[in-house]
């Protein structure tokens, strides 16, 4: 989920950059430093959108720069447990497939797409249903629940989300769409 948080940090403004406006210099900082960082609790910082309340500058002994601490808004990333969210098949593997999620990377399992046997056609990089045919390939949008969140504040490209679609109202888009229209035909055929 996607939040807009106020948050608190210290910008270290370089000597070379001491001419330039205290606000800019200050937000620059901001950004080098805090921008994609993986935290457990916050999630991972998408982007810093403005900073409030620069405090009183500071210079430590041995070092040209000055910091500053500073209230600064910044637009974060956290996946939630039970969350559902929709994103695009980016990689379709022997086990499964791979969904971008924002900043994130999730892996929807080959046993949790559909209750159907689900076999890997390597020919043409697709998921496919034994009873339906519905298939699973790259570019595809999809909407999925979260199931399991790891995330790794050292290492961000190891952090782990994992997905289901065995869900009623999850699957890929274009399979929701033809339920919801089977639904209508049936119910206009009751009248």
């Amino acid at each position: 989920m996607y939040k807009k948080m106020k948050l608190k940090g210290v910008a270290r403004i370089e000597p070379d950059h001491l001419g330039d406006p205290l606000e800019a210099a200050v937000e620059r900082s901001l950004r080098d430093k805090y921008e994609a960082v993986v935290d457990k609790s916050l999630g991972t910082i998408v982007a810093v959108l403005g900073s409030d309340n620069i405090g009183e500058g500071r210079i430590l002994a041995g070092d040209g720069s000055i910091y500053y601490e500073v209230d600064f808004e910044a637009l974060v990333f956290k996946p939630e447990m039970q969350e559902i969210v929709e994103g695009e098949v980016v990689e379709i593997v022997k086990f499964g497939a791979f969904l971008s999620l924002g900043p994130f990377d999730g892996l929807l399992h080959v046993s949790q797409i559909t209750n159907e046997y689900i076999s890997y056609d390597e020919k043409n990089a697709r998921l496919v249903s034994k009873e339906s045919s519905k298939s699973l390939g790259e570019g595809d949008q999809v909407r999925a629940r979260i199931i399991a969140v790891s995330l790794n504040e050292k290492e961000p490209r190891e952090s782990k989300i994992g997905l289901t679609m065995r869900q009623t109202g999850l699957g890929r888009l274009e399979w929701l769409e033809a339920d919801t229209a089977e639904k209508e035909d049936l119910k206009a055929e009751a009248k």
